[in-house]
């Protein structure tokens, strides 16, 4: 054994010198965090401080429990979201699954040899053997390895992050799309009610000669208008409770909520908490995934780069044998080098792409950052706005209102004409519709406010986080 040994020690020694000499050749690529000069409020707000975002259940504030128990029904049966949670099982599988550096294999084996004719006989050979082989990086290739596929399982959490947030978005404007469309279908309802009234009225004074035909007439084709109005706004409701039930991972009409109770429009009661412009690193799922992205994307630089370099490998094989009757112990150790093809310039044009796409992502990162902002500062305008309208609109309705009792009772003392009344209806119907899309829109625009600055993404996460569990129980409420 020690002649073995004395045989190996100099391609040993060679080879231990070509690792060291190796060793400096480091491919990692340097990653630098990317840094975005963020302001300290956002422009809409310029009298922002730093405040720590904690309204994960901002949709609370729109005080609407079934609105609560749909979304805690959604997180939980939504199949978008269980597959975005299925891909975060593939990429730590992938992580796993980055080989190891070094391995042993075992074989066994058994032939039988018969030559006819030689008059030697038959003979039997068995063997068995472990086998190993490892392959030396002195360059942190599968460190890198490691590196980009750990970067891409942040990825996959992240897009489960956005999954929700997207999911949260629909099921919000869903239910508030529905609430609107049976207020319409109320106000619909009540204005046929209405026009009826005033068709009543009409044809009285018609009796009496104190009116027209042309205005019997004409308040009678308002109150088919009306009627023809009523069959879509159904159609319309009908369709959106199929989305909302899709939405939570049931099939239409099987969802087990009854949506055609209680009809009011939801409305924020709080104004939304937006904290600062840098809340937005650790609360936008679309950043995190840009910013981990780019860092897999440098982590591949230097994968990429160690196929430039020779790859040494230290293996061997060990196992008894056995040949007819005679018996022995069958080895072989060495170490390889195997060096890149010299007329192959691809490993170079790798490396070159490698590069380009770690820039091409830092791009992105910085893009999508401009985007989160820029989404921050139209949907805060957007609130604001769609919160004057609503004023406007509920005062302007009011007003009309006023008006048609005014005139209602002025045809009743014949100073007013039936146009005048007709006129105030349409003016009170088309106030009414206003109101309800401006109160749709007000809630449409909270929910965006709210989505823009990544509120919510993280609820849920964890089946026994608080935020979890204030779900569970919401929906056990409702």
């Amino acid at each position: 054994m020690k002649k073995i040994f004395r045989r190996l020690a100099p391609v040993v020694g060679y080879f231990m010198v070509s690792i060291l000499g190796l060793v400096g050749c480091s491919t990692e690529e340097p990653y630098n965090k990317p840094f975005f000069n963020f302001a300290r409020s956002y422009k809409s707000v310029p009298n922002g401080a730093p405040l720590l975002l904690t309204n994960d259940l901002w949709w609370k504030n729109l005080d609407d429990r079934t609105l609560n128990a749909l979304i805690a029904r959604a997180l939980e049966g939504n199949i978008d979201l269980a597959i975005a949670r299925e891909r975060v099982i593939e990429a730590h599988s992938n992580l796993e699954g980055v080989p190891p550096n070094g391995d042993l294999t075992p074989t066994a084996s058994i032939r039988r040899r018969d030559q006819i004719g030689s008059g030697n006989g038959p003979s039997t050979r068995s063997e068995a053997a472990l086998g190993a082989n490892w392959l030396f990086d002195p360059y942190g290739s599968r460190k890198q390895k490691l590196q980009a596929a750990g970067a891409r399982v942040e990825v996959a959490a992240a897009e489960v992050d956005a999954a929700r947030l997207l999911l949260i978005l629909n099921m919000s404007n869903a239910y508030i799309d529905l609430r609107y469309n049976q207020r319409l279908l109320q106000l619909r309802n009540q204005q046929l009610a209405s026009r009826r009234k005033t068709v009543g009225l009409t044809r009285s004074l018609f009796d009496q000669g104190s009116t027209t035909r042309v205005e019997m007439v004409r308040t009678e084709a308002l109150v088919a208008e009306t009627q023809t109005q009523i069959p879509p706004l159904q159609a319309q409701i009908q369709s959106i409770k199929n989305d909302i039930a899709v939405l939570a991972g049931a099939a239409p009409g099987t969802l087990g909520f009854n949506l055609d109770g209680y009809v009011h429009q939801p409305q924020p009661n709080l104004a939304p908490n937006i904290g600062i412009p840098a809340d937005l690193l650790r609360n936008r799922p679309d950043i995190r995934i840009a910013e981990r992205s780019y860092y897999a994307a440098v982590s591949e630089i230097g994968v990429a780069r160690a196929n430039l370099y020779p790859r040494l490998s230290l293996g061997g094989s060990i196992g008894p044998v056995r040949v007819g009757g005679l018996e022995g112990l069958e080895y072989f150790f060495g170490p390889s080098i195997v060096f890149p093809s010299l007329l192959d310039k691809s490993p170079k044009a790798r490396v070159a792409a490698r590069h380009s796409q770690a820039r091409q992502a830092h791009e992105q990162w910085k893009s999508t950052v401009l985007s989160a902002l820029r989404d921050v500062e139209n949907a805060r305008a957007a609130y604001k706005g769609s919160a004057e309208s609503s004023r406007t609109a509920r005062r302007s309705v009011r007003l009309y209102r006023e008006a048609r009792d005014l005139t209602r009772d002025q045809v009743g003392r014949g100073s007013a004409t039936i146009r005048d009344l007709i006129d105030t209806e349409e003016n009170i119907a088309d106030a009414d519709v206003v109101l309800a899309n401006e109160v749709r829109q007000l809630g449409r625009n909270f929910v965006l406010l709210n989505i823009s600055i990544g509120a919510g993404s993280n609820v849920g996460g964890h089946k026994d986080s608080p935020v979890s569990q204030e779900i569970a129980a919401a929906a056990v409420e409702d």
